[in-house]
Order: structure tokens, then C-alpha cells, then sequence
């Protein structure tokens, strides 16, 4: 692959049903038998193991071309990164994922030509800014994007935080106020963005 694409999407995917099928398409767009990288930095390690076994399945049922599947590991991350075609970073704590991963510039560079795709906190994490329902504010993501990003958009529960669209729009109007005349990127849970870069 000659370019580098990035694929945001608003978390709680796999219960939106058509989000495996339109992934899909869009994969097959830039990759043949992907070798996934599955990141799961923003949840505790002792859970990872159920959640790569549940992404396996996951992945293999809906992807229609062959694939391997791995799983990453702190020790060994950026090795990982540079044998996959793909580097899923899933959803759970934002902070937690931050603080596991190196800076901007070294990830930047074994991303290349390769398909980044990032939920929920993962989306958080590649953005500049991204807006936080469960800590109330405006954060900062590493910043690989120049994209601001609202996860979960509209959703009646935010990572267990009841949302109402009164809610919403009173955040939304917070994070634009922050954000001054830079555009938002709304992301519904089940809904991704794909950017591509050269």
C-alpha cells in the first residue's frame, strides 16, 4: 500500500449491524489477506485476552477475505505495527491508551502505508482535540489528525454517562467554543470516518 489510511469510527461498532459489511468494503478498498493488529492499551491487560478472542471471531466473520490476527503487547508494539497491515487501537479509557503509547512523531512514521483504524477511545487518541462526556471537556489526542472529534455522537448512553440531546448540544456548543473555527467530526456509534493521506 502506497498510502496511509485512517478510519475513525464512534465505538460500540459490532452493535450497529451493518458496521461489519460497510468496514469491510472499505478495507477491500486498500488490502488482501490484512494481517489485523488488534490494540487494546485502553482497557487493563487482564482483559485483553477475552477481547482478542471476541475481535477474532468478530473479524473473521465479517471480513470475506482471508486475514491473521494478533493481538499487541506493550513490549513489543511497534514491532507488531510494522508486520501489520492494519492496527485496530479499540475503545475503552482514552488517558489509559494515551499514557501506553510512544509520541506522535515515532507513531507517525510506523504508521505509514498502512490502514489505522480507531474507535471510541482510538478515534480520541489520533485526533488533536476530542471532546470527553465522562470527564465533561475538551482533551487532546496526540494529534497524528488535524481532526477534532465527537465519539459516540448523540448517543443515549456515553461510556455509561445517560446523555440527553439537550445534552449534546449544550457539549457540542462547548467544544466548539474551545475549538473556535475549526470544524468537529461527529461520530455516531456504528459510523466511521476514512481519511486518507499520501
Amino acid at each position: 500500500m502506497t498510502k496511509t489510511v485512517y478510519i475513525l469510527a464512534g465505538g460500540n461498532d459490532r452493535k450497529v449491524e451493518d458496521f461489519g459489511k460497510r468496514l469491510n468494503d472499505e478495507i477491500a478498498k486498500y488490502a488482501t489477506n490484512p494481517k489485523i493488529l488488534s490494540c487494546f492499551f485502553s482497557a487493563p491487560p487482564e482483559a485483553w485476552e477475552q477481547k482478542a478472542r471476541d475481535w477474532k471471531s468478530w473479524f473473521s466473520a465479517h471480513l470475506t477475505q482471508p486475514l491473521t490476527y494478533d493481538c499487541a503487547r506493550y513490549e513489543t508494539f511497534l514491532e507488531q505495527v510494522d508486520d501489520a497491515d492494519i492496527v485496530f487501537f479499540h475503545g475503552g479509557d482514552t488517558k489509559l491508551l494515551l499514557e501506553k503509547l510512544p509520541d506522535a512523531q515515532t507513531l507517525r512514521k510506523h504508521f505509514a502505508n498502512k490502514i489505522i483504524i480507531g474507535s471510541s477511545a482510538g478515534a480520541n487518541m489520533l485526533a488533536t482535540h476530542y471532546w470527553s462526556s465522562t470527564r465533561g471537556g475538551t482533551c487532546e489526542g496526540l494529534g497524528i489528525l488535524d481532526v477534532n472529534v465527537m465519539v459516540h455522537y448523540h448517543a443515549p448512553d456515553a461510556s455509561g454517562h445517560k446523555r440527553t440531546p439537550e445534552d449534546w448540544e449544550r457539549e457540542e456548543a462547548e467544544f466548539q467554543k474551545h475549538l473556535g473555527d475549526q470544524e468537529i467530526t461527529r461520530l455516531p456509534e456504528g459510523q466511521f470516518a476514512a481519511i486518507e493521506e499520501n
